[in-house]
């Protein structure tokens, strides 16, 4: 197989917090051809989130090196966290921003084998990935959302430190948190189910919006955690609006917004209310 002229982009979310292992992340990106994009973690969620791009065979090697630094600090026998979660590579996406998608699926299969076969994880494929047929859904796969006997593409049995990892080329998909100086979950919670309602019956600055309440312990606030899986037809500030209708009336003071990862450029015009650093911004 050739040199890939493909540019992509990977956000890999691991199941720890660890702000040195966060470190040890940045110095392997430092110094390559990468753009770094996001490398944080969050102690409630018990989860990191790494987010770079770059050129297609650089990006899938160093997915690789990042999984040798991380994968010996990860104990799902031993892990907490507010996320729902199936592996210690949680969830593997890969995003093409330039060049072939179908070179792109290719590749990312072979990498997701790749992966399983060096660390013995099973890999189930996702989204574009998915052979036709197969269940494709994250929150389907990680039993989120109803239950699937659905075997893993990759592997057989789950491995008893590291679990599953989902793998798979997806389209774009922007991840935002709202937090809200309210210990009790439950009003965050109720806007999560209000809104994944609306969606599924049609409300249009909703759609492709999946939407969660969680409580932040640590901080003594709750979390409404929304991703948007069709963000070129809906935008972070409507639905902050709408959460904010819904929660008219109740003594809940909103204390910030944050951008999880990555954020287009023509999607900024929408995310005016939104807290990220330029550097999360891909052109």
């Amino acid at each position: 197989m050739g040199h890939s002229l493909n540019r992509i982009l990977a956000v890999p979310n691991w199941s720890f917090f660890d702000p040195q292992l966060c470190l040890g992340v940045r110095e392997i990106l430092s110094g390559l051809p990468l753009q770094i994009h996001y490398v944080q973690g969050d102690i409630d969620h018990h989860r990191s989130v790494t987010a770079f791009s770059g050129p297609q065979d650089l990006v899938f090697e160093v997915m690789h090196l990042v999984a040798y630094h991380l994968l010996p600090n990860i104990n799902l026998e031993y892990q907490r966290g507010v996320h729902p979660r199936v592996g210690a590579l949680d969830v593997a996406p890969f995003v093409l921003l330039d060049g072939s998608e179908s070179e792109l699926i290719s590749a990312t299969n072979q990498w997701a084998a790749d992966f399983s076969s060096r660390f013995e994880i099973p890999v189930h494929l996702y989204e574009k990935s998915a052979s036709p047929g197969m269940e494709h859904r994250l929150p389907y796969l990680r039993g989120q959302v109803g239950h699937t006997e659905q075997l893993p593409d990759f592997g057989s049995l789950e491995h008893r430190q590291f679990g599953t990892t989902i793998v798979g080329v997806r389209d774009f998909l922007l991840a935002t948190n709202i937090n809200y100086a309210i210990q009790d979950p439950s009003d965050v919670r109720y806007v999560a189910k209000e809104l994944r309602f609306m969606r599924d019956h049609g409300r249009p600055e909703l759609q492709g919006v999946r939407a969660l309440g969680f409580p932040l312990r640590s901080e003594g606030m709750s979390q409404l955690s929304l991703n948007f899986t069709q963000p070129d037809l809906t935008s972070f500030d409507a639905v902050l609006r709408i959460a904010d209708e819904l929660l008219d009336g109740e003594e809940v003071l909103q204390i910030e917004t944050e951008l999880i990862g990555v954020i287009r450029e023509r999607d900024l015009a929408g995310a005016t209310q939104l807290n990220y650093d330029a550097s999360q911004v891909v052109r």
